[in-house]
Parts: structure tokens; sequence; C-alpha cells
């Protein structure tokens, strides 16, 4: 990933800011809410969107509409190893805000399908 990153930029690319991550909730009736997560996380944020979204009647799922890599949290950034590597199509690492980002688009579309924050 490191030696494409520096070819690119040595053709005189730049490198991208951002990755376009879609994140989705459907609620049924007040019985479950689905939250659907791009690529392919990893176990720490399903802690993290029980926090802010309440973990009762929850259903937290991955592989949403595309994977193009690991999506790890902090802890894990700082941790090294693979699920740190970044992208696997295409180019790129994730910065440590990308856990409240995308926790916080989680919670923003659940409630924006209806569930009821605790």
């Amino acid at each position: 990933m490191a030696q494409q990153m520096l070819a690119d930029v040595k053709k005189g690319e730049k490198l991208p800011a951002t990755h376009a991550a879609p994140v989705c909730a459907w609620q049924f009736g007040k019985d479950l809410t689905l939250v659907q997560l791009p690529e392919e996380v990893t176990v720490g944020y399903v802690h993290d969107i029980q926090q802010s979204v309440g973990p009762l009647r929850l259903w937290v799922a991955a592989y949403c509409n595309e994977v193009a890599g690991y999506v790890p949290t902090k802890q894990i950034l700082s941790e090294g190893g693979y699920e740190s590597r970044g992208l696997y199509i295409g180019n790129g690492w994730f910065a440590p805000g990308v856990e409240e980002t995308l926790t916080n688009a989680a919670r923003d579309a659940a409630v924006k399908a209806g569930r009821t924050l605790p």
C-alpha cells in the first residue's frame, strides 16, 4: 500500500483525503433498528454504536453496500496489524477520527430512520 501511494505521489497524483462510506439505517416499527455499515468494520464498532444509540432492539451489520477494506478503531490503528492496513481496493489508510465519524453517521442514520435515543 505504501509503495503504491509513493508511486502515485511521484507521478504527481494527489492522495485521496477522504473515502465515501455509505451508512444506512432501517427502523422496523418500534421493534428493531438495523444499522448498515460499509466495509469490514472491526468489532469495536458494535460497542460504539450500542453506546451511541442504545443496545436494545439493535442489529449492526457490516459488509453493506461496499467493501474496500477494513475500517479500524482508534485502538486498532494504534496497535497496528493487518486490520490497520487500510483499503485493499484503492489507496489510503484511515485516520484515528474514522471511529467517531462512522459512529456519528450511524447514530444520525438511526435517528433519521425513526429510532428514539435512550
